[in-house]
């Protein structure tokens, strides 16, 4: 009889072993993507403003630019208003 009640008690101490364990590597899981998911949200969200400035600028520039070589082709003449 005492030697039922010690499988028993083996038994439940190995289940609980087993479900720590699972716990302890769930914990280690989730603090993994803790950091993970903070350095996504550190690129998405740390911007270097002065260069995103710059290159707003640049591009309005090369707009412009490409808008004033549109113009200059496409410069109507005379002959266009009298058709």
């Amino acid at each position: 009889n005492f030697d039922i009640h010690l499988d028993s008690i083996v038994a439940e101490r190995a289940e609980l072993g087993a479900r720590v364990n699972r716990v302890e590597l769930i914990e280690e899981r989730l603090g993994e993507q803790e950091v993970i998911s903070k350095r996504i949200m550190s690129n998405n969200e740390d911007i270097d403003f002065e260069q995103v400035i710059i290159d707003l600028k640049t591009q309005e520039v090369v707009h412009r630019s490409a808008l004033a070589a549109g113009a200059r082709i496409m410069q109507p003449t005379l002959l266009d208003f009298l058709r």
